[in-house]
């Protein structure tokens, strides 16, 4: 259920962009609502939720950019769903997001885990490059 949701966020951003004139305007709107659902869910969920780190602990400063970089991934979808179609915008997607996962595994990055990237898991992401090529052709 949550892929085909994915699927219809890069249809519906897309038409919102197209109508709006603007693919900037459209993830705003994206971001826009989906806070202030969020904001709901948390007063209901988590009504005395505070947003601090235990003291003394030292994190990352990255660890706070991940709407940032959700913001540029709608971004991206609106600008590609209306250029090539959803379907072909979302397999694009797919690959970057299984090459850059398998880059994060192999280099550890962000905190993550180390957990080198095997031949098979490279043959799959050529499989998959492979796959959007056929698509873009057919």
């Amino acid at each position: 259920m949550i892929n085909h949701l994915s699927a219809a966020q890069t249809a519906v951003n897309g038409h919102l962009g197209k109508v709006l004139g603007s693919t900037v305007h459209a993830a705003f709107i994206s971001f826009l609502v989906g806070t202030i659902g969020l904001i709901i869910i948390v007063a209901i969920l988590h009504p005395g939720l505070k947003l601090q780190t235990p003291a003394g602990q030292s994190n990352p400063w990255w660890m706070w950019i991940g709407g940032m970089i959700g913001s540029l991934y709608v971004l991206g979808n609106v600008y590609l769903a209306p250029a090539v179609g959803t379907g072909l915008a979302v397999v694009i997607v797919l690959v970057g997001l299984m090459a850059g996962s398998l880059l994060i595994d192999q280099f550890g990055w962000f905190a993550s885990k180390r957990n080198p990237v095997t031949g098979a898991q490279l043959l799959g992401l050529l499989v998959m490059i492979l796959g959007v090529a056929l698509i873009r052709l057919f």
